[in-house]
């Protein structure tokens, strides 16, 4: 499912036959290709607002925090 993600993401939601019979050949069905660009949309916006408004970090996850 990640390299449906990436697709979607790598070429803007226009995805080649290919793609989606790797997918269902992985045991998916072509209807849960929703499901998929739903997720990625959520993670999309998500990020966007985040960097935007640069949420502070709860507190209990302060210890786990990366750093570059």
């Amino acid at each position: 499912m990640s390299a449906l993600a990436r697709s979607l993401v790598e070429r803007r939601g226009c995805l080649d036959e290919q793609t989606v019979r790797a997918f269902q050949d992985a045991g998916y069905r072509r209807d849960q290709l929703l499901e998929v660009i739903s997720i990625v949309a959520a993670s999309t916006m998500t990020n966007y607002a985040a960097n935007v408004t640069i949420p502070p970090l709860e507190e209990d996850f302060r210890e786990h925090v990366w750093s570059e």
